[in-house]
């Protein structure tokens, strides 16, 4: 069985997480079956955390069982009496000790760098290579190793032939000349985990695809449709002006000028620029002849003809499906440029890893996947040289396809030999879109991957916050998904349930302090010390005070304000040198 624990903040996710654990170690009877179980999270820190939790659990069960916390889920569900429970943690916590390495709580990157060194000799890659976190540094190094290379008779001149009248186009609309840059935004782009998996799912052949031939054409074709659309608006906007006169009304007459300052900038364009879309406000206001003419001029409105109306609506109709085939057309030639490089660059930068015998977090997981993917799992427990029955994934919402993609073969594999599973996580906590993670995996995809094999369970106390705090979540976040969702104009009311679980019941009965507040830019940092202040007078100490802000800079203006007005503040720049009064 596989069960999901979705765990909203404060709801004891860990002390969970240590509980099953603990109960899998135990129901085992096996004095190593810590060899056998794998828990994973994100970052160091929370795997400390974890392996903190689950010896020092131990420890008490060992120790003084009727102590802990678990005692009532082991006794006598699991053991007889209280001794017996002992004797089984002890010798537990003495192995674990006497045999840490095997000890498997790890992150989620750890876990998989360890298998991929397994199949180093798989991959072609010499069992000593490094992992690079600094992408970014072996993109720009690759760039810069192409414009080194580029001459007209060298094997790019093709390349230098797409990045010549590239920049020659940046020049004439006025862009500038910023070409290394532009390189190294492709570069990250063709290079990123998502771009390769999608060229992967689509079964691309980039050569092909990306040859002089299949660009030019697909260049021009562009080209075609740009220009298509930029005479046909035009076109559709000298009939507005035409219907205008031949009613004999003028642009200008209308409320505020509101058709001649529209319809006069969709007379001409630049060849390239992008063409607004007209605002909602001007779309409304002309659909509505009454709308058209202020009070003084009403009588024009008996003025417009069938012919005007139907050349407006005409005008605005342009900008339905046509508007977005050509803004798809181009979107489309802004990336010819980028397809034309892409395999010089593509070329360049696995180069770069080859010679410097290093590999990147992110493609661990892909060549992993590939690896894994249709293989016999029992031939990766093989090369780990270890077998894991039971796996617990904890902060499952910032985990990605890829990442999951890896772990499903062995969680089928353990499912289908009856051992039990967890994975714990909070949609509405997932910030690692920047690493590809995905939150549906967490809403539905586990359960839709092994139908009839999950068991859904929500933690809904709070033991971290005052039931004060709590009810204002509970009350906030309901109201605002529902508002995001009618704003977003969605009939699956996605947002809402993601949030399905954020009522919670509070453990601490303190009133706890809400206040909400909205001010300008300019009152903000006299609002904060009214805010800190309030809330000393309430009984609250400074020490218990943390003010949250976007931006760094944003923290270093509150702080010295603060200061400045007699409140002592913690903080990064609070320490600096040029801070102190005396400086």
């Amino acid at each position: 069985m596989i069960e999901i624990l979705k765990a909203s903040a404060g709801s004891g996710k860990t002390w969970n997480l240590a509980r099953y654990y603990i109960r899998l170690m135990l129901e085992s009877k096996d004095p190593f079956s810590y060899r056998h179980i794998l828990a994973v999270t994100f970052t160091n820190k929370a795997t400390d955390e974890m392996k903190d939790r689950i010896l020092k659990e131990l420890h008490i069960l060992a120790k003084n069982p009727a102590g802990s916390d678990y005692y009532g889920d082991f006794v006598p569900a699991l053991f007889p009496d209280a001794r017996a429970l002992a004797e089984a943690s002890e010798t537990l916590l003495c192995n674990i000790l006497h045999d840490y390495s095997a000890f498997a709580v790890s992150t989620i990157d750890r876990f998989f760098q360890q298998t991929l060194r397994a199949f180093a000799r798989e991959i072609g890659q010499f069992s000593s290579y490094a992992v690079e976190l600094d992408k970014n540094s072996l993109v720009k190094e690759s760039v810069d190793r192409l414009l080194d290379s580029l001459t007209d008779n060298s094997e790019h001149s093709r390349s230098l032939e797409w990045m010549t009248r590239k920049t020659l186009a940046q020049l004439e609309d006025g862009e500038g000349y910023k070409l290394d840059y532009t390189l190294k935004r492709i570069a990250d782009r063709f290079n990123s985990e998502e771009f390769r998996i999608a060229v992967e799912k689509a079964g691309i052949d980039e050569k092909t695809l990306y040859s002089d031939e299949r660009l030019n054409k697909l260049d021009a074709g562009c080209d075609k449709i740009c220009e298509s659309f930029a005479d046909s608006v035009a076109s559709a906007a000298e009939l507005v002006f035409s219907m205008f006169d031949m009613a004999g009304l003028k642009p200008v007459d209308t409320s505020s000028s509101f058709m001649e300052k529209t319809m006069r900038k969709y007379l001409s364009f630049n060849k390239g620029a992008l063409i607004p879309v007209p605002t909602e406000a001007f779309r409304r206001k002309a659909a509505d002849v009454t709308a058209w003419f202020p009070k003084a001029k009403k009588y024009m409105e008996g003025l417009v003809t069938p012919e005007l109306e139907s050349a407006v609506a005409d005008f605005l109709d342009l900008f339905g499906l046509e508007y977005k085939v050509y803004n798809t057309a181009l979107l489309l030639k802004r990336q010819v440029y980028g397809f034309a490089v892409a395999n010089d660059l593509y070329a360049n930068y696995q180069a770069l890893l080859k010679e410097k015998n290093v590999l990147t977090i992110d493609q661990t997981n892909t060549i992993l996947k590939n690896i894994i993917d249709g293989s016999d799992t029992p031939f990766v427990y093989e090369k780990l040289g270890v077998r894991y029955d039971h796996f617990l994934l904890d902060e499952f919402q910032d985990t990605s396809m890829v990442q999951w993609e890896n772990f499903r073969p062995l969680i089928d594999n353990s499912r289908s030999e009856n051992y039990d599973n967890l994975i714990v996580g909070d949609v509405k906590q997932s910030i690692y879109r920047w690493r590809h993670s995905d939150w549906e995996l967490l809403e539905h995809q586990v359960q839709d991957d092994f139908k009839g094999y999950t068991e859904v369970r929500a933690l809904d106390t709070n033991f971290r916050s005052a039931e004060g705090i709590v009810e204002f979540n509970n009350v906030y976040f309901a109201e605002a998904a529902r508002y995001l969702d009618e704003r977003t104009g969605t009939d699956s009311h996605v947002i809402a349930s993601i949030y399905s679980d954020v009522r919670q019941k509070a453990h601490k009965k303190d009133a706890g302090m809400v206040e909400v507040a909205f001010c300008s830019e300019d009152s903000f940092c006299p609002r904060i010390l009214e805010a800190v202040k309030a809330a000393v007078e309430k009984g609250f100490r400074l020490g218990e005070i943390t003010i949250l802000v976007r931006l760094n800079k944003e923290g270093g203006e509150i702080a010295r304000y603060l200061i400045e007005n007699g409140i002592p503040v913690g903080s990064d720049d609070s320490l600096r040198v040029a801070s102190a009064l005396t400086v």
